[in-house]
């Protein structure tokens, strides 16, 4: 089938259908990242046009759980930019969990899992995962459920494993998960402190009491509006002196920011939440 595009009336009659049968708002997602997913769906599922999508969002609930599967944004690869998690290791974590108490962190879109894993292994590595709650999020149900099982594309376990010598001279990433067939299964023990949460496009019941936000490469597919909406919704649910990751190429930089959060991390790109 030749790759199907669809125009912005169409686009907005997709999202139109969305908020009025699901309750999910997409409108403020960035509109090229948006269409670009349609069109996407549109062309796997064998669509011949948007109205024929927007009568399936309307009517065929299996059909939207698959839709929202598509529309959840993937990381890549587990232990993504090797700087940072090396700072993790080295300095941060050692540094905010040296103390007693409890340490929640919280992926507001988990997706495909990898960043959760991530963060999990290097805590475990650590001797630190048994002090921090895990609380992983997302707008799909299929994508939570794969997450649960501890899914892994075998197809990235190379770029896997060379982004975890990078990090880690003496381990071996193998004894994180095993394989079969062509899905690799992360450890099961790894998430057993991980709280899993079906959430809404703009996260609006947030865990409480938060003290680390990976919310990395997310940005691009928010507008402007979303972006400060959920930049200042994440410092609200933070306590003060949390500290929020973002990506590499990304900032916080909207009106008054410098209000809510300053930058402790300049290469890595990590927020700390003022205090007052």
């Amino acid at each position: 089938m030749s790759k199907q595009e669809i125009g912005i009336v169409d686009t907005r009659n997709v999202l139109k259908a969305i908020k009025e049968t699901h309750d999910l708002d997409f409108k403020n997602h960035a509109l090229t990242f948006f269409k670009r997913r349609l069109e996407h769906i549109m062309e796997k599922y064998s669509l011949r046009d948007a109205e024929v999508l927007t009568d399936k969002i309307k009517n065929d609930k299996d059909f939207f759980e698959q839709f929202l599967k598509e529309m959840a944004i993937e990381t890549t690869e587990l232990f993504r930019d090797p700087s940072l998690w090396r700072y993790l290791k080295d300095k941060f974590f050692p540094s905010v969990l040296k103390g007693p108490g409890s340490y929640k962190i919280w992926f507001p879109e988990a997706s495909s899992g990898e960043e959760l894993y991530s963060v999990a292994i290097l805590l475990n590595e650590l001797g630190l995962l048994d002090k921090v709650q895990l609380v992983a999020g997302s707008i799909s149900r299929l994508r939570l459920d794969g997450i649960k099982q501890g899914r892994l594309d075998v197809n990235k376990m190379e770029v896997n494993h060379a982004n975890f010598k990078r990090i880690f001279n003496e381990a071996e990433l193998e004894d994180y998960y095993t394989q079969r067939g062509e899905t690799g299964y992360i450890k099961p023990d790894l998430l057993e402190n991980t709280e899993f949460t079906l959430q809404n496009t703009y996260y609006d019941k947030p865990p409480r009491n938060v003290k680390l936000i990976m919310w990395r490469n997310q940005m691009l597919y928010f507008n402007q509006i979303l972006q400060e909406r959920l930049l200042k919704a994440f410092c609200h649910t933070m306590v003060p002196g949390g500290h929020m990751i973002i990506g590499m190429n990304e900032k916080i930089d909207y009106w008054n920011s410098g209000k809510d959060y300053i930058l402790v991390g300049d290469n890595e790109n990590v927020y700390k939440k003022r205090f007052s």
